[in-house]
C-alpha cells in the first residue's frame, strides 16, 4: 500500500498549534503519532507554527534532513524577535523559572502567545511547558493549551 502524501500548512487560520523541538524532530523522523496529532489539530482549524529557535535545535541527516527542509516550507516560522524574547523573560519571571535552564521553552510559549486567538503548544516537556502555558494564559483572552506528546 502506498503511503499517503501529507500536506501541512493553513496559514490563514487564526488558531495556531506551536511545535517545540521534539515534535518537530518526530515529524522529521516521520513519526505516525506526531503526524496524527498535527492532522487532528489542523482538522480543528489550527495552523502549524514553529519558532525559529526550534529549527535551530533540530538537526538531521539523510531522509530526515530532507523531510525537515520540506517541513520548513510548510509551516509558519516565527522569528525570535526582541518582543518574543521580552515576553519569554516575563513568562519566566511569572512562572518562577530559571532563565538559564528554561529559556528555550519560554521562547516557544512566547511565540505561541504572540499570535491572536486560540493556541496550542505541542511538547514532550511536562515539567515547564504546562506552567509557562498557564502563566501565558493569564495575559490573553484565549487560553494557551499544552498538548503532550
Amino acid at each position: 500500500m502506498a503511503r499517503q502524501r501529507r500536506t501541512i500548512g493553513a496559514f490563514d487560520l487564526a488558531s495556531k498549534v506551536v511545535l517545540d523541538a521534539r515534535p518537530l524532530s518526530l515529524l522529521a523522523d516521520d513519526d505516525r503519532r506526531m503526524h496524527l496529532i498535527l492532522d487532528l489539530a489542523q482538522q480543528d482549524g489550527y495552523a502549524p507554527v514553529v519558532s525559529a529557535v526550534s529549527f535551530a535545535e533540530v538537526r538531521r541527516t539523510g531522509k530526515a534532513a530532507q523531510r525537515l527542509r520540506w517541513l520548513r516550507s510548510q509551516v509558519d516560522i516565527v522569528p525570535a524577535t526582541v518582543t518574543v524574547a521580552d515576553f519569554a523573560a516575563t513568562l519566566l519571571d511569572d512562572a518562577g523559572l530559571d532563565g538559564h535552564d528554561n529559556v528555550v521553552d519560554a521562547l516557544v510559549v512566547a511565540t505561541a502567545t504572540c499570535t491572536e486567538g486560540p493556541v496550542k503548544v505541542v511538547s514532550t516537556d511536562a515539567s515547564h511547558i504546562p506552567k509557562l502555558c498557564h502563566v501565558a494564559s493569564v495575559r490573553r483572552k484565549a487560553p494557551v493549551e499544552w498538548v503532550r506528546v
